[in-house]
């Protein structure tokens, strides 16, 4: 046999060597992608439940030492808090909790209330029942979440609901817009649901009008989304303008 069919014989078995280590799960690549998500759940339910008040400062290092991580996922992690409204990258200075101001909360959800009532009144128009079915499944963890008294989950549930139905609106400008003017709202929106009351009302609204969805009935369903949204936008200009007790 000659050298030059030797190693014809010889690559096959060495190619096929190759495609198995190519295809083994690249472990270190998942663990990081799974502390890069807990520390972004941690460090959102810390703001949601007000243990990081807005305006606080968020020092890497000390952070860093806090949940024993290195400072990379931890600025992959304020990247997508950034992106949610939840905290404000600043060039050349610490991160911070994103500020409140009651006067422009207020104007946004003046418009939201009037937004809501479009995506609704499209989302309801232009959903399949398998969609319809989809959102409903989310309903009942949302409603399990109030039940087990889980506001940090019940919170990101929430949030996910209202982003399917403006998604189901069919329109990308009208998505855009809806998602831009709900990054400012949602800190602020958070707060409505510490109010023990509020919270109860709320998972009441979203029981009437996931009841008008599956009916099918369209303009129902708008108004009520649209009034959740005004008795939400109301508890939360409320808490924001409500005197503080003296420590």
């Amino acid at each position: 046999m000659t050298e030059a069919a030797t190693r014809n014989r010889a690559r096959p078995r060495f190619k096929s060597a190759r495609l198995k280590l190519s295809v083994m799960p690249p472990k270190p690549a998942l663990q990081r992608y799974s502390l890069h998500d807990q520390l972004v759940a941690k460090l959102r339910e810390m703001i949601l439940n007000s243990e990081l008040r807005p305006g606080s400062a968020l020092p890497e290092k000390m952070l860093c030492e806090s949940f024993g991580v290195s400072r990379t996922p931890l600025r992959e992690a304020f990247k997508v808090l950034a992106s949610e409204g939840l905290i404000e990258l600043r060039p050349h200075r610490t991160p911070q909790v994103t500020l409140i101001d009651p006067d422009e909360i207020s104007a946004v959800f003046e418009v939201m209330v009037a937004l809501e009532r479009l995506v609704g009144l499209r989302a309801a128009s232009l959903a399949t029942s398998k969609e319809i079915t989809a959102i409903d499944a989310m309903h009942a963890q949302l409603v399990a979440h109030h039940r087990d008294g889980s506001r940090a989950a019940y919170f990101s549930m929430n949030q996910q609901i209202h982003a399917e139905i403006a998604r189901l609106a069919g329109n990308p400008v009208l998505q855009t817009t809806w998602a831009a003017l709900t990054a400012k709202i949602l800190r602020a929106r958070s707060l409505a649901n510490f109010d023990a009351k509020r919270w109860d009302e709320s998972i009441n609204e979203h029981e009437h009008f996931m009841a008008l969805l599956r009916a099918g009935e369209a303009e129902g369903f708008a108004d009520a989304l649209s009034e959740h949204m005004r008795r939400t936008g109301s508890a939360v200009c409320t808490m924001l303008t409500a005197p503080r007790d003296a420590p």
